[in-house]
């Protein structure tokens, strides 16, 4: 029996998820929607959640986006729907650490599949059509309308200027 590579563990997971979208379309009763755009590629996405007793209860996309936007979205729905909210935001910066602070770091296993990403780093230009669904997630989460990757990377806040030490 061979081992799928990573390379091919990436394409066969990407393009399942690309495919097949889980928990793409919408919910009946959101109690938040949200947008969130890559300007830089033209994805947008469309997040509705239904949280309920600090639970991310039901989760739904839609959107016109990249393959990786909408398996990341994909991938990402099956692991925040269902979950407390304290969990959903671990899992956030979780994501977002992979994908952005430690270009050294290893899969994380609470991420599942979705470590398969970690082939972005090889493609900086791609890190924010990964990080787009997280961004946004966490957008929503913080009460906001709409997030952009191109300057709230993180969806609640802009990132703080680097501070030069003396």
């Amino acid at each position: 029996m061979r081992l799928m590579s990573l390379a091919d563990a990436y394409r066969t997971i990407i393009l399942d998820h690309n495919r097949a979208p889980r928990r793409r379309g919408q919910l009946q009763a959101p109690t938040s929607c949200v947008e969130g755009i890559n300007a830089l590629c033209g994805d947008r996405l469309s997040l509705e959640l239904k949280v309920e007793a600090e639970c991310l209860v039901e989760f739904a996309f839609s959107g016109e986006a990249s393959a990786l936007t909408l398996a990341a979205t994909s991938m990402m729905g099956d692991l925040v729907a269902g979950q407390p909210l304290t969990v959903v935001g671990d899992l956030i910066e979780a994501a977002l650490d992979l994908l952005t602070c430690n270009p050294e770091q290893r899969s994380n296993p609470r991420l599942g599949d979705f470590n398969v990403f970690i082939g972005v780093l090889a493609y900086p230009n791609r890190i924010k059509t990964v990080t787009l669904p997280w961004a946004t997630l966490a957008g929503a989460l913080a009460g906001r309308a709409r997030t952009s990757t191109d300057n709230e990377m993180r969806g609640a806040v802009a990132p703080a200027p680097k501070r030069k030490v003396p």
